[in-house]
């Protein structure tokens, strides 16, 4: 497109404009020339510059050149005109091309985590956010017709359940799972529990991983039985396999513990069904 919006006034700027490094333009136009003893980054001096090609270092003969120059652009016909501007326009957009890929080459390969701390040590390695949290406003993804903040996003971030119900934890431990937040269902299993795991590396990978294979749908409580002993709450779960169309049903029966105040998941008795209509 750059070819075919340049009037004949700008393509002649741009024509007279980008030799002007090369000493065909007039010395108005030119960028100073660098002084000798100018120091680099090496602390290497400069040796003097020679005037530019085509320029003598006189600036009536760099005049003289620079009209020489502008009639011979006034001769061209339209089609000698449009296809050096197609040329010229080609030339700059190669360079251009090549300046993005050592910006790219430069940048290097992008990573899940961050390069550790400067200074001495092993340094301190913080991984990027790898949440699928929505905004506090939207809709939480329980199905409970609330926000996000005033829904899961609490017991999320402070990693307890104090809820009167234990259904609030059934919640927050989907959107968890939905959210992929390993930190959070780590935190909310008992410890004398049959689902609790000591290797705390390998638990928060299966559970990414986890996270990962499945895409979830829809989460429905059917029944929560806070007094009973222990408490429990059964509920259905719509989920996807990834890569696949086969839509299936998880209805469990999970058991709870509260502790100082804080609901803890205990374990779960899980079957699958066909999806409801």
């Amino acid at each position: 497109l750059f070819p075919r919006m340049m009037s004949r006034t700008s393509a002649a700027v741009l024509l007279l404009a980008l030799p002007a490094a090369s000493g065909l333009a007039p010395a108005s136009l030119r960028p100073p020339a660098q002084t000798a003893s100018r120091a680099g980054w090496c602390g290497l001096c400069q040796a003097p510059q020679a005037p530019p090609r085509g320029s003598t270092g006189d600036a009536e003969s760099d005049a003289e050149v620079a009209r020489r120059r502008a009639e011979y652009l006034e001769s061209l016909t339209p089609e000698e005109r449009q296809k050096r501007q197609v040329g010229l326009a080609k030339r700059l957009s190669a360079d251009i091309s090549g300046q993005r890929r050592d910006v790219i080459k430069r940048k290097g390969k992008r990573t899940e985590r961050k390069t550790a701390a400067a200074g001495r040590g092993f340094g301190v390695q913080r991984s990027l956010k790898y949440d699928r949290r929505p905004k506090p406003s939207a809709p939480c993804g329980c199905g409970s017709d609330q926000s996000y903040a005033d829904c899961c996003l609490p017991q999320h971030e402070s990693g307890v359940c104090t809820d009167p119900e234990p259904a609030a934890l059934v919640r927050a431990r989907y959107t968890a799972y939905l959210y992929r937040l390993p930190d959070f269902l780590m935190a909310t299993t008992d410890p004398k529990g049959d689902e609790y795991q000591h290797d705390a590396a390998a638990w928060k990978k299966s559970l990414l991983q986890f996270c990962d294979q499945i895409d979830f749908r829809r989460l429905e409580v059917e029944r929560a039985e806070p007094d009973a002993d222990p408490p429990a709450v059964s509920f259905r779960v719509s989920f996807v396999q990834k890569g696949t169309i086969n839509l299936c049903d998880a209805v469990e029966r999970s058991e709870f513990a509260r502790r100082d105040g804080k609901w803890l998941y205990t374990r779960g008795d899980v079957r699958y069904e066909a999806p409801r209509e």
